[in-house]
């Protein structure tokens, strides 16, 4: 592991989309208070009548915001983790430097920084995920104005004019900024983990209340796959055997949860089936969902056997797959 990204895989695992409620309503018809805009009317300057503004659903958009802008962070290869590494791999300060690898654009950090403001201007209604949303866009904006005045030189190449003098320079503040965001990014993902594990609690149990078994499962199998994932975090190339262990479980837990997922799934269809409205049956991501979930399962006991770290990287591609399709929503 680096020393910049201490989260290991888990900071390739994309962030569920927070707004639940927003994800999950286009499935039933029972969260009308989410869906159907306020009826109540306030003044405008002009003296025409504005919409109400609604604070929790401004509030759940903030969240949602936080997690996109979380999830672009942390994107693959479009990472500001890979991006540093590019950076580094530069060896500025090096003997032997090379000006081949480093590449992305702050505009790139500024971009999403501007998002978070934004939402951030509204609030998530939680002080600790708005700490850390804070913390992103400081550290995140810091970078962008060491790295800006930088960019042009590493584009144009001009260390090969200067030797490098001016790339050795900023290399200290550089190193220490991405450090800096890098950390934030982390705290950022604990924080989204944390209250995303609250609204899902409060979101199945009004689920199974309903008996929405479909998105009750849906929601039941993705916890599972998220204590998968961190177990798997542990894992350390197969050397540590308690984690092993706990991936393992939560393995046979996951394919638990995914045959009741399954069921209810088939019990969807064959509902709209019955009732002779096809077009009611459940949503494609639905089925995608289950089958990156069970994908995931069988590259963790593939990986166990040949240890191939390119087996290792599908685990987490399915992971988030598995994420991506929930984020979609489930709606028409």
């Amino acid at each position: 592991m680096t020393a910049h990204n201490n989260r290991s895989a888990r900071t390739r695992l994309f962030a569920l989309s927070l707004c639940f409620c927003a994800v999950l309503a286009a499935c039933k018809d029972d969260n009308k208070a989410a869906t159907t805009p306020s009826t109540s009317k306030s003044p405008s300057a002009s003296g025409a009548t504005q919409p109400a503004k609604d604070p929790a659903r401004e509030q759940a958009a903030a969240r949602t915001t936080y997690s996109q802008a979380y999830n672009r962070l942390i994107d693959d290869n479009r990472s500001v983790a890979a991006k540093y590494k590019s950076y580094v791999q530069m060896n500025v300060n090096g003997k032997s430097p090379s000006g081949n690898s480093f590449y992305g654009s702050p505009s790139d950090v500024q971009s999403i920084a501007d998002d978070l403001k934004k939402a951030r201007a509204t609030g998530s209604g939680d002080a600790a995920l708005d700490a850390a949303v804070d913390g992103v866009v400081a550290t995140g904006e810091k970078l962008v104005a060491i790295w800006t005045p930088m960019d042009p030189y590493y584009r144009s190449k001009s260390f090969l004019e200067d030797k490098w003098v001016k790339g050795r320079a900023a290399d200290a503040d550089m190193n220490a900024a991405f450090k800096g965001l890098l950390a934030s990014i982390d705290t950022l993902g604990s924080e989204l983990d944390r209250v995303q594990e609250a609204s899902r609690t409060e979101r199945m149990a009004k689920l199974k209340a309903e008996g929405d078994l479909l998105n009750y499962h849906t929601l039941a199998s993705m916890a599972v796959a998220k204590k998968f994932v961190n177990a798997l975090d542990q894992v350390d190339g197969l050397k540590n055997k308690d984690a092993i262990a706990k991936v393992d479980a939560a393995a046979s837990e996951l394919q638990a949860s995914l045959e009741e997922l399954s069921k209810a799934l088939e019990e969807a269809k064959a509902q709209a089936k019955a009732k002779g409205d096809e077009g009611k049956a459940p949503n494609y991501n639905y089925a995608s969902l289950h089958g990156s979930l069970l994908n995931m399962i069988g590259q963790w006991r593939t990986f166990k056997d040949n240890k191939f770290p390119s087996t290792f990287k599908n685990i987490v591609s399915y992971y988030n797959s598995a994420v991506g399709s929930y984020n979609r929503g489930f709606g028409r």
